[in-house]
């Protein structure tokens, strides 16, 4: 998978094809999938803004489905890390976010 330009947690986003913001609270999420098949892979999970979190829902989503980054929630080295450390995994999964069997024979 390529790399991302993971924003930060708490940043508020819009997605193309809505009106409601959403504040990201989770990144490099694997769900299980609904038909026993591959894990499915998300760059994003986030909440409801302003409501938060309301019972379980959270939408789950990719970078590229960004609309509008409306506020840039906070960055320092540990979030540089843990940013590198995700997309160093995301280079061991295939294009659908499974584990990538062939992964660690491609040349870095």
């Amino acid at each position: 998978m390529e790399q991302v330009e993971f924003l930060p947690l708490g940043s508020i986003i819009i997605l193309r094809g809505t009106v409601k913001k959403l504040s990201i609270a989770q990144r490099g999420v694997q769900l299980p999938s609904d038909d026993g098949g591959a894990p499915r892979y998300f760059d994003y999970g986030a909440i409801l803004y302003p409501e938060g979190l309301v019972e379980d829902q959270l939408v789950y989503f990719n970078h590229e489905q960004i609309l509008k980054v409306i506020f840039e929630g906070y960055r320092d080295e540990d979030d540089a890390l843990i940013v590198g450390e995700l997309n160093r995994i995301l280079q061991t999964l295939d294009e659908d976010g499974a584990p990538d069997p062939f992964a660690s024979l491609r040349e870095e």
